[in-house]
């Protein structure tokens, strides 16, 4: 069976830190307006018997020259398609924002298809589906208005949001992306409970509250945690990092932190 570095599915996955004899592979679904770099310290910052595979939709870093895509079915069968190639080994997905939209896609994809089922499905800073969506239709808001709301939630560093050229350049794959969330919340994926275990992370600043992510645990019949961190919508980017990392690694039941 391929491996995520193999030319069969580097295209949609991308292995931040190579670990041929890890135990476990960790798929982790980057959030709107990012590329697979969002998670380009987990490689070595997680325990050594982790592998940290980052997806890589189109659009963005390596993929900067295709269209980025806003539907989000069509995106999940892409990525379920490409996990099937690097399911050699137990696994397990985290998401954020929308990656964890993505993440649960994936899952229930796996579920239908009767493939291995994730060890753990970790969703972060996303309500669960039938939340109350506050900032819908951010894909047809203005530039100004997508700025404002980029620079509320952190996340963004201020130089980029100053330059109109690199703004350019991000902007068109945040409304793709924003387009592809608002599709999800339009029609969630009809699939089979799943049978896994799941943890939510949220911060507590963040626009989705505790009574939003709890909405995840009706997606399983498996055991759900839940966690809050300091912070706003990138706490696990910003002050809750070393927390969030301890978390996962004491979640997915691993070794020790890398260095």
């Amino acid at each position: 069976m391929p491996t995520p570095t193999s030319p069969a599915a580097n295209l949609w996955l991308q292995t931040v830190t190579p670990r041929p004899a890890a135990r476990l592979r960790l798929f982790c679904f980057h959030p709107a307006g990012a590329g697979p770099n969002f998670y380009r310290s987990w490689g070595e910052r997680l325990p050594q018997d982790v592998e940290v595979v980052a997806v890589h939709l189109p659009g963005r870093e390596g993929r900067f020259l295709e269209p980025p895509l806003s539907d989000y079915s069509p995106v999940v069968a892409e990525l379920h398609a490409a996990l099937r190639t690097a399911l050699d080994r137990p696994y397990a997905l985290f998401g954020h924002s929308m990656g964890a939209l993505l993440a649960y896609g994936v899952a229930v994809a796996a579920a239908r298809h009767g493939d291995p089922a994730p060890e753990r499905l970790l969703l972060s800073g996303c309500g669960g589906p039938g939340t109350v969506q506050t900032k819908g239709g951010r894909a047809v808001w203005s530039d100004a208005e997508l700025v404002a709301d980029l620079r509320e939630m952190g996340g963004t560093p201020e130089e980029v949001l100053a330059e109109p050229d690199l703004l350019k350049l991000i902007l068109p794959v945040l409304r793709a992306d924003y387009a592809l969330c608002d599709s999800f919340h339009a029609a969630p994926p009809a699939g089979p409970l799943l049978d896994v275990p799941l943890t939510v992370l949220g911060g507590v600043d963040d626009h989705y509250g505790p009574a939003d992510l709890a909405r995840w645990s009706a997606v399983t019949s498996g055991p759900t945690t839940q966690y809050a961190f300091p912070g706003g919508h990138f706490f696990l980017a910003a002050e809750s990092a070393d927390a969030v990392l301890a978390t996962v690694t004491a979640e997915l039941g691993t070794g020790p932190q890398g260095h």
